[in-house]
C-alpha cells in the first residue's frame, strides 16, 4: 500500500450519473477553480478504482475517459458482470490505500479535500462522516453523528454502540474503513445478489479496533431514482435476494463471533442483530404460504445461534401462534399502519432546508 485512500466505484447502467460522480473526485487548487488546476498533492493521496461490472450501456466508455485523462489517479478495471458485491470484493483486494471508501456511481462526494487532510492525521480503523440523502422534490435529509466528540479516537470494544445506533453509521454512506479490516475476510460480499452491503456493519464492528468521527458531510446519497434497489417495487421483486443476503450476514457472524462477553460489541450484537435482520420473519410474509412458513422457521433457528435469549416483538408473536395466524396478524397491522399519514425521512436522518 502506498496511497492514503482507495475509492471503489462500481459501474453498471449509470449513464445519467457517472460524470457527476467522477467529477466530484477532482480536487482543484484553492482559488484556481476557474483554470481547473488540479491539486496534485491531495489527488496523489488517492487510488480511484473504477470497476466496470460488464455494463451493457455507454457508462464504461464514459468513465474510461477519466482513467485515460488522469491515469495517475484513476484506474479502470473491466470485468464480467458479477453484481455489486463482486465489485467490492475486487476493490478491496486491489486497493492500494490504507483506507477504502465505497462510492456508488449514482452518488457523489463533497468536502473531499477536507476529508483527506483529516484522514492523513488519524490511524483509526473506522471513520464516520455525515451524509446528505437527496430525495424527490429536492428534499435533503442529513445524517447526524450522535454522542461523539469529533476528531477523537474511541476504543471500539468500549464504544457506546447501543447509545449511538451505530450499525447505521457503519454502512458505506457514512463510513470509511481501514482496508485491512475487510481484506482479512475476503471474499466478504455475496455476489450476483442485490443488498450485498448488509454484511458491512457486523464486519466493520467486529474487525475494527478503533473509531473516529469527522465533522463534515462527505457522501451524497441519491434516492428515489427509477429502478433503484431500495424502491418498494424492486425490493418486492428481489425478496429472495434480501433473504439470501441476511442469511449470508448471519453465517458471517457465526464464523467470526464476538467472544469477549464484556465488550460493548457483544452486548450490541446480542440485543440488536436479531432485530436489525428483521427480515427473518417478516420477509416470509411476501412468499407463498409453504415457502414463507419454512423461511420463518429457518430464521428462528439461525438467530437462536446468535442470541438464544432474544425474544423481540415479532419473534414472540411468531412463537406464540400458528404461522397462518402470524401472517394474518401482520397483515392487519400493516393495514392499520397504512391509515396513518405523515412525512418521514430515511432512518437516522433529519431534514435540511435548502
Amino acid at each position: 500500500m502506498n496511497k492514503l485512500l482507495t475509492i471503489v466505484i462500481p459501474v453498471y447502467k449509470v449513464e445519467p450519473y457517472i460524470n457527476k460522480c467522477l467529477d466530484s473526485l477532482l480536487i482543484y487548487k484553492s482559488g484556481e477553480a476557474k483554470d481547473k488546476v488540479l491539486d496534485d498533492e491531495l489527488m496523489s493521496l488517492m487510488d480511484i478504482l473504477i470497476i466496470n461490472d460488464g455494463t451493457p450501456d455507454n457508462s464504461a466508455n464514459m468513465s474510461r475517459v477519466y482513467a485515460e485523462t488522469y491515469p495517475q489517479y484513476f484506474c479502470q478495471i473491466d470485468k464480467e458482470n458479477g453484481g455489486h458485491g463482486s465489485v467490492w470484493n475486487l476493490g478491496v483486494k486491489e486497493a492500494k490505500g490504507k483506507y477504502v471508501k465505497f462510492l456508488d456511481s449514482d452518488d457523489w462526494f463533497s468536502n473531499l479535500d477536507e476529508f483527506l487532510r483529516k484522514l492523513s492525521k488519524t490511524d483509526a480503523d473506522l471513520i464516520l462522516t455525515s451524509t446528505f440523502c437527496h430525495c424527490e422534490n429536492n428534499v435533503i435529509w442529513k445524517s447526524e453523528i450522535l454522542d461523539m466528540d469529533f476528531d477523537t479516537t474511541y476504543d471500539a470494544d468500549k464504544f457506546d454502540w447501543l447509545g449511538n445506533r451505530s450499525h447505521n453509521y457503519l454502512l458505506h454512506h457514512a463510513c470509511c474503513y481501514k482496508t485491512e479490516v475487510f481484506r482479512q475476510y475476503l471474499p466478504l460480499f455475496i455476489e450476483h445478489q442485490p443488498y450485498d452491503d448488509v454484511v458491512l456493519w457486523p464486519a466493520a464492528m467486529i474487525g475494527g479496533k478503533s473509531i473516529e468521527a469527522f465533522d463534515l458531510v462527505l457522501y451524497h446519497y441519491l434516492m428515489d431514482r427509477p429502478g433503484q434497489s431500495i424502491s418498494k417495487e424492486v425490493m418486492q421483486k428481489n425478496k429472495w435476494a434480501k433473504i439470501k443476503t441476511d442469511k449470508h450476514t448471519i453465517k458471517f457472524y457465526l464464523a467470526h463471533p464476538v467472544t469477549d462477553t464484556s465488550s460493548t460489541k457483544y452486548a450490541y450484537i446480542q440485543k440488536k442483530m436479531p432485530r436489525l435482520l428483521g427480515g427473518w420473519y417478516l420477509s416470509s410474509l411476501d412468499l407463498p404460504y409453504k415457502e414463507g412458513k419454512q423461511v420463518a422457521k429457518d430464521w428462528d433457528e439461525w438467530l437462536k445461534g446468535i442470541a438464544p435469549s432474544y425474544n423481540g416483538r415479532w419473534a414472540k408473536l411468531y412463537r406464540s401462534m400458528p404461522y397462518w395466524m402470524f401472517r394474518w396478524s401482520y397483515k392487519c397491522y400493516i393495514g392499520l399502519r397504512g391509515l396513518l399519514k405523515h412525512e418521514s425521512g430515511p432512518t437516522r436522518y433529519v431534514r435540511v432546508e435548502e
